[in-house]
């Protein structure tokens, strides 16, 4: 599961962040999750409660938001929604495929008082 690796740098980051801008209290964390990442957004929160636990952080609203990945197929040139669970073009059923967009996990947002 290295979504757990993930919330665990994620909390580095945030920490980070809250420091250098002198950020008092964060309310919410929001992330960008692509389809074609390989992170399962549900896990996200779970680890995302677990690495906290503790802390600081531990409580703070954490928001996962999920960006629709796209592919381009090799075979004849379609472009179409592709997520982890379907990747063959609707055109051609061709499962060779270039990913264009649905890769990132992004830190979106920090919202503190």
């Amino acid at each position: 599961m290295h979504e757990l690796g993930i919330c665990d740098a994620l909390l580095r980051m945030v920490r980070g962040i809250a420091r250098d801008e002198e950020l008092e209290t964060i309310r919410r964390i929001t992330v960008e999750v692509g389809s074609l990442s390989g992170v399962v957004p549900a896990y996200m929160s779970d680890c995302w409660e677990a690495v906290t636990d503790g802390t600081e952080l531990e409580g703070v609203e954490f928001v996962v938001e999920e960006l629709e990945g796209t592919a381009r197929c090799m075979d004849c040139g379609e472009e179409f929604p592709a997520d982890v669970n379907r990747l063959r073009c609707p055109n051609c059923s061709s499962e060779k495929l270039t990913p264009l967009t649905g890769r990132d996990l992004t830190l979106k947002e920090i919202l503190a008082d």
